[in-house]
């Protein structure tokens, strides 16, 4: 059973995320330019239509950390999940 840290999970996210931006951003420059070549996309650049790509980490908010009782009971829940496998 795993024990980590909130700031843990925070760093595996964001690496996550980051193994596939150029990629995303890319993508959205090709939508971007075939929007153009349709005459859709007057006064807009690629990060008023994919803001998303272009935030920071450090700008998301994340949701409060769970409670004590919370992490007991998925702990438990965890413990009940693994013990019904082994038999």
């Amino acid at each position: 059973m795993y024990d980590l840290n909130f700031w843990q999970v925070r760093r595996i996210i964001r690496g996550y995320r980051n193994r596939d931006k150029l990629k995303h951003q890319l993508i959205a420059e090709c939508v971007f330019a075939a929007t153009f070549a349709m005459r859709g996309s007057e006064g807009k650049t690629v990060k008023d239509m994919f803001p998303s790509l272009f935030e920071d980490d450090d700008d998301v908010e994340y949701e409060p950390a769970l409670t004590d009782d919370e992490i007991n009971d998925l702990q438990e829940l965890m413990k009940n999940i693994n013990s019904k496998g082994t038999e």
